[in-house]
């Protein structure tokens, strides 16, 4: 009784955000395009993504067995396995093995995703790419990414982010607040950076990241 309740009150909240607003120098049309790519290449080919927007977050082809310290940026990795894509609905479904400190805790777990484009009934702006997330096991309950765009100027787009993440009860037990901030905040902040930095130059140059100190 004592054992689990300490591992509630340290657990962390199942629903965490990373929420942020920028401005791209690049027309609408382009930042959507972006945004369309990115979501494709989520759902169908999430490995093209390391090329791109995920630069600087880690590599398939890193050693996952290696033993990662607790509060490391490598506490948590996915392995992408099988794919299916549906284009006409947009639908994916991606298959991922999940390790923890170096230890795979879930094999085939299925994460099924569904790309809108939304605009207002009585405007033409903004326009919201949206992809929502399920999962087939209980390790994550949803999750949702939004970018939201609205012409700054013919030339600058205004644009508004949102990457949701829903952990299951099980997981949010081992996500505090500093594996959060360690291990998967700052690589959701990272990857409107790349996207931006797409849009605007086409290409991601790889720098030094990480977590920046509070």
């Amino acid at each position: 009784m004592l054992l689990s309740v300490s591992t509630a009150v340290l657990a962390g909240p199942q629903q965490r955000s990373v929420v942020r607003d920028t401005v791209c120098n690049v027309p609408l049309r382009e930042m959507l395009r972006v945004a369309d790519r990115f979501c494709y290449q989520f759902q169908s080919c999430p490995d093209s993504l390391f090329s791109w927007a995920y630069v600087d977050l880690g590599s398939q082809k890193e050693e996952i067995e290696v033993k990662k310290e607790k509060d490391s940026p490598n506490a948590i990795q996915l392995r992408y396995k099988d794919r299916v894509y549906d284009p006409v609905n947009k639908t994916g479904d991606v298959a991922i093995d999940i390790y923890v400190l170096g230890v795979r805790w879930w094999k085939d777990q299925h994460l099924g995703t569904k790309y809108v484009l939304m605009r207002p009934a009585k405007a033409k702006f903004p326009l919201t790419a949206q992809m929502t997330a399920t999962y087939s096991g209980s390790i994550l309950d949803g999750g949702r990414f939004i970018l939201r765009l609205e012409p700054e100027s013919p030339t600058r787009t205004r644009v508004h982010y949102e990457f949701n993440i829903t952990f299951g009860k099980v997981l949010s037990t081992f996500i505090s607040d500093k594996i959060w901030y360690n291990a998967i905040e700052w690589r959701l902040a990272t990857i409107l950076d790349n996207i931006v930095e797409y849009a605007e130059k086409g290409e991601v140059v790889s720098r030094p990241r990480g977590p920046h100190k509070k």
